[in-house]
């Protein structure tokens, strides 16, 4: 009875110190362009059996692939934003956004062990402002630290830095429709995020290799290299309507053009098969041509449709700004 009654305490007093200083509000991922904002809500805390919510709200009369090249008009992103947060309900929430990845730049340099967290943040904006021609009070910088020994003499972090504007950009967009901006982040780290969680969840492929490549069919297609967790690149490939209905022909130009980013991207093509994984990202149908079509790039190839991992209407969302949004939507409270 005592055990009983001290755990009915403890569930209280846990209760009521929720109330006192409130409980962090969710993440919702967020990415949007001049079609329309795609919003991703997580409805389950453990990130292996999560199941995501999408809310798609157009924002204009042009398609997505029309608007991909246009700058987005900021009233009508407000306005769809403010209505897509609506139907999220009275829940609060802090918006996560994938931006380009040209808008946030990562370096990774070596810095003496044992520095604490406000040296490491001084050396973060120097390192910043030493790639950026801005001022200190003009920039945005973050670290992130690795796994390191107890006897080590240096570590290597991640620094990630953008012009502060940027980011006040965003926020007072967000604000003027009613949502608090909490996490910025690359677009590029979103998608490669949210590839690992779809591999995971609908193919049951949780071992990563790198280099890995993700290639989004459609008229619009990117192709990124990610040469581990945080290094990635971003390319358009030109013509790949859908890679899966290729004549052999153009099959074989888009192969060299896909070799070609990965001989940029710091890869060895010419003893084969430059990629140990490679995701094609898709909504159509064909699986059974994938893996032979791209035998030049992997021997490892896969297609994945986040389409069929998320609840809502999905159908008029860019896929590649779902993914974005899917991989924001992991994000955790800074």
């Amino acid at each position: 009875m005592l055990g009983k009654l001290r755990q009915k305490k403890t569930r209280m007093r846990d209760k009521f110190f929720k109330w006192l200083i409130g409980t962090p509000p969710a993440i919702v991922g967020g990415w949007w362009n001049r079609a329309g904002v795609c919003l991703v809500r997580k409805l389950h805390l453990s990130d292996a059996r999560a199941a995501l919510d999408i809310i798609y709200e157009p924002c204009g009369l042009l398609s997505a692939n029309e608007a991909a090249a246009d700058a987005p008009i900021q009233s009508d992103i407000v306005n769809a934003l403010r209505c897509a947060a609506e139907h999220l309900g009275n829940e609060k929430f802090y918006l996560a956004v994938g931006v380009p990845s040209g808008d946030i730049f990562i370096k990774n340099i070596e810095i003496p062990s044992g520095l604490s967290e406000k040296q490491i943040e001084q050396l973060s904006v120097v390192e910043a402002v030493s790639n950026l021609p801005v001022p200190p009070e003009e920039i945005c910088a973050d670290f992130l630290r690795g796994e390191i020994r107890s006897d080590a003499v240096n570590e290597r972090i991640d620094v990630a830095f953008c012009k502060r504007g940027l980011v006040d950009e965003l926020s007072l967009l967000a604000e003027d429709a009613g949502v608090v901006l909490g996490v910025v982040d690359r677009d590029v780290q979103a998608v490669h995020d949210a590839t690992l969680w779809c591999a995971a969840r609908q193919l049951d492929m949780t071992a990563v290799s790198y280099p890995l490549g993700i290639l989004f069919a459609g008229d619009a297609a990117n192709f990124l290299v990610c040469r581990s967790a945080l290094d990635h690149s971003s390319y358009l490939v030109n013509g790949l309507a859908n890679a899966l209905t290729k004549p052999a022909e153009d099959m074989a130009l888009i192969l060299a053009e896909l070799q070609a980013y990965c001989r940029r991207a710091g890869l060895s093509v010419e003893k084969g098969e430059p990629l140990a994984q490679l995701y094609l990202i898709d909504a159509g149908n064909g699986a059974e041509l994938m893996a032979s079509s791209f035998d030049a790039l992997t021997g490892n190839a896969a297609r994945i449709n986040p389409k069929m991992l998320v609840s809502g209407d999905s159908s008029a969302v860019p896929i590649f700004g779902l993914m974005v949004a899917i991989g924001m939507a992991f994000r955790t409270h800074a």
